[in-house]
């Protein structure tokens, strides 16, 4: 069995020290001063493979701050058993490199414990909930399954897709496998998995999510916080369910954490330069005000092509834009013609189809607000510059043809073309700030 043989009891040298490495056929390995494996390949003479290898100067780049080594299994020279065991030992242990191309600039390789509380860190924004862990399954190993909401044929599918997808482009060893679409008439939900260290976890749409959130527990993965399935409702659902339903056979609610990983979110300080955590820029948010207060703000115009945008600003020198400006550009509607808590949940949908998970959780509220240039008073929701930004540069409004003209900078507008559409070029390389007239900064 691969998993016998221990890669830290096998003859190395550093990486620098390449020309002391023996002439013979070999699986080497390629790893770091923490033991974190990097680089798997074969070869029937290990000393020439490495006189030029293709990887070398990418490879010396990480040694910079990261001590490498390689160290080698010698093999018979047999080629076609060389490559079955290269392909065994990569499927085993998963290095980065090994799934990047050599022509793609690496800056840094993530763990794949931190790649995993990354990945669990955005699902949790996305309530996503821990169903239960299977400890043992035929042919499977030890699962945790997760689920996020449906509601009717929408949901956070997209945004979860476009999270899971960020974190895949790391060069890390743990990848998410999208092995289930349904069709986009059912809603195109994705069914999702990863491996960390023999135990997989699966990630699943679930229609009546919302429905358990309010009673559920709060447990942790990988260190990091997630609601959860309580006893009592995991029981429920499993009442449901066919006695000879082998996927959920060994379910039970999840106790204690399976992967004991340090929460580096957690302990992290602030200030810190510590480069492993997701960078979230702090919300944009504003004090609630009492009720019967008035919140008194500044406003300026500035005009992309013919839009006119109203710039609000704070006595911090926060810039925001009235949620009427937005309904306005994008649907041609000067005021809101549905309840307060319709448009805040609309707002609130949009910003969760977006990419970014900066976002996320931010609270919407009505207020009276009065400029004090002119002492007129308007009631509206306040929404962060930036926020309107992100709003504007969706690119899910456009067809694929038309976005990558406008990507490339070949887009021509015309005189009928919506504000919407204007202003989504004009953000590819500008932003509103830099037109505003003041002395503060951002």
């Amino acid at each position: 069995m691969l998993e016998n043989i221990k890669i830290s009891e096998l003859p190395s040298v550093y990486l620098l020290d390449k020309d002391r490495l023996p002439n013979c056929a070999a699986i080497y390995f390629v790893f770091d001063s923490k033991g974190q494996m990097i680089y798997i390949g074969r070869t029937i003479n290990l000393v020439e493979r490495w006189k030029a290898h293709h990887r070398f100067n990418q490879l010396k780049r990480f040694n910079r701050k990261n001590t490498l080594s390689i160290s080698w299994l010698t093999c018979s020279s047999d080629i076609e058993n060389l490559s079955n065991l290269e392909n065994e030992f990569i499927k085993l242990y998963k290095p980065p490199l090994n799934w990047s191309k050599v022509v793609v600039l690496i800056r840094k390789i993530t763990p794949a414990e931190t790649a995993l509380q990354q990945s669990l860190q955005q699902l949790a924004k996305f309530n996503v909930m821990i169903v239960g862990f299977d400890p043992i399954s035929d042919g499977e190993p030890p699962t945790i399954y997760l689920v996020y909401p449906v509601y009717g044929m929408k949901g956070l599918s997209g945004s979860i897709r476009n999270a899971l997808k960020n974190i895949n482009k790391k060069v890390s060893s743990l990848k998410w496998k999208e092995y289930k679409t349904y069709p986009k008439s059912s809603g195109k939900f994705g069914l999702w998995e990863t491996e960390y260290k023999g135990l997989r976890i699966d990630l699943s749409p679930f229609d009546s999510l919302v429905y358990f959130m309010e009673n559920s527990n709060r447990q942790t993965l990988a260190g990091i916080e997630l609601m959860a399935f309580s006893r009592e409702q995991l029981e429920l659902i499993l009442d449901k369910k066919e006695e000879n339903d082998e996927k959920t056979s060994g379910l039970e609610a999840l106790e204690d954490d399976p992967i004991p990983v340090e929460n580096i979110y957690r302990i992290q300080p602030l200030n810190s330069n510590y480069k492993n955590t997701v960078e979230v820029e702090p919300w944009e948010e504003l004090e609630p005000m009492a009720e019967g207060e008035v919140r008194i703000m500044t406003r300026q115009f500035v005009y992309v092509d013919d839009i006119e945008i109203e710039v609000c600003t704070n006595d911090n020198g926060k810039y925001f834009v009235r949620h009427n400006l937005y309904l306005w550009i994008m649907y041609k509607r000067k005021n809101s013609d549905v309840p307060n808590d319709i448009t805040i949940k609309r707002l609130e949908d949009e910003i969760n189809r977006l990419p970014t998970i900066r976002w996320c959780g931010y609270r919407f509220r009505y207020e009276t607000i009065r400029f004090s240039e002119d002492d007129a008073e308007v009631d509206s929701l306040l929404v962060p510059l930036a926020m309107f930004e992100d709003l504007m540069k969706d690119k899910s409004r456009f067809n694929s043809q038309a976005l990558e003209q406008i990507l490339r900078g070949e887009y021509k507008s015309t005189d009928y073309d919506r504000g919407s559409i204007k202003l989504f070029v004009w953000l590819q390389s500008n932003y509103i700030s830099s037109l505003l007239q003041t002395n503060n900064n951002k």
